[in-house]
């Protein structure tokens, strides 16, 4: 059985209720590439990066998906950044938008050194 924690989303001194899912140092890994920046994830797009301070292999969503296992990256990321041009992200344990769930806001950004994952996205709070 494998064991998962939350790292709670900070932004602004507010706690937001869910965080990211943290997943074991397995998965499939992405071969690392030169450094990169937050500013390389697209306006528009939800990216994450399989390595800390957005390096290695980069993935990138615009839209609804009911399976991110499709994106080996979503399965074990230490970077994210939500770019999105008008909406929050809001990311779920399980596919077809089961399970835990968080809320990730327009403009937010982190990296750190716990492999995180998520199986299925929504944009929410568009404005």
């Amino acid at each position: 059985m494998r064991m998962t924690r939350k790292l709670a989303v900070m932004t602004g001194g507010l706690a937001l209720t869910g965080g990211l899912l943290a997943g074991g140092a397995g998965g499939a890994g992405a071969a690392e590439v030169g450094p990169q920046a937050a500013s390389d994830c697209p306006s528009g797009w939800f990216c994450v990066w399989a390595g800390q301070n957005y390096t290695g292999r980069m993935q990138k969503v615009a839209g609804t998906n009911k399976d991110l296992t499709k994106f080996s990256v979503f399965q074990n990321f230490r970077s994210w950044y939500n770019h999105g041009a008008s909406c929050d992200f809001q990311w779920f344990s399980e596919k077809n938008h089961g399970g835990s769930d968080g809320i990730i806001p327009r403009g937010y950004k982190k990296s750190d050194n716990t492999g995180h994952y998520m199986k299925s996205n929504k944009w929410v709070n568009c404005r």
